[in-house]
């Protein structure tokens, strides 16, 4: 599908490194309990951090930052960290990184609203909470790009708990999925997003 591919697990997410794949997307469901209990948590509690990580030392990095946002410790909580670190450690694995920039992001605005290519190589996106990343195939995408919000035009969504994987522009000139974050300025709704880069100069500085 041009350059779109849907994986049946986490490992097929790899697809991406092959130079005609730019979008992979993994569907799947958090678990119900999970689910709820990340809907049901107080957006104040919410985290919004932003950490550059080793893989493997992950763990220890998110609860300390976890901590500090207060967003309290117990069993749907690591649940949390633990299938975000799955992530980390896949992600680490795909694009070869010895560091990860991690994001787990509380929005309640209209954040990246605008149609665009990210100027990277590779990112992987998961929305935890709210509504999901929206993006629009290659025959549309210069469309969007110009019409923004007057753009009426095939628009696709991720799934609820889908994670996706995908080129930027770095990654290939005049390449790269254009994409947005849904528009909810004034709607009462927050997100919760995480999303992986690889290490870049805009990069925090290393946990320790």
């Amino acid at each position: 599908m041009n350059g779109i591919r849907v994986c049946r697990t986490r490992a097929g997410l790899a697809s991406i490194r092959e130079s005609d794949t730019e979008l992979v997307i993994w569907p799947r469901s958090l678990p119900s309990s999970l689910q709820a209990w990340i809907d049901q948590t107080d957006p104040i509690n919410l985290p919004d951090i932003r950490i550059l990580v080793k893989p493997r030392e992950h763990l220890p990095a998110l609860n300390h930052s976890l901590d500090k946002s207060g967003l309290r410790a117990g069993d749907m909580r690591d649940r949390l960290v633990g299938d975000i670190n799955d992530l980390v450690i896949e992600f680490a694995d795909i694009t070869r990184s010895e560091d990860v920039d991690v994001r787990l992001e509380r929005i309640s605005h209209d954040a990246c609203w605008k149609f665009h290519r990210d100027s990277i190589e590779t990112r992987l996106i998961m929305t935890y909470r709210g509504p999901t990343t929206e993006w629009v195939k290659h025959a549309h995408a210069e469309q969007a790009i110009d019409e923004q919000r007057e753009y009426e035009g095939p628009l696709e969504r991720l799934g609820d708990g889908d994670v996706a994987i995908f080129k930027g522009s770095d990654a290939s000139p005049n390449r790269g999925i254009v994409h947005r974050s849904p528009p909810i300025e004034g709607t009462g709704l927050t997100r919760l997003l995480l999303c992986l880069n690889q290490r870049t100069d805009a990069s925090p500085e290393p946990w320790v």
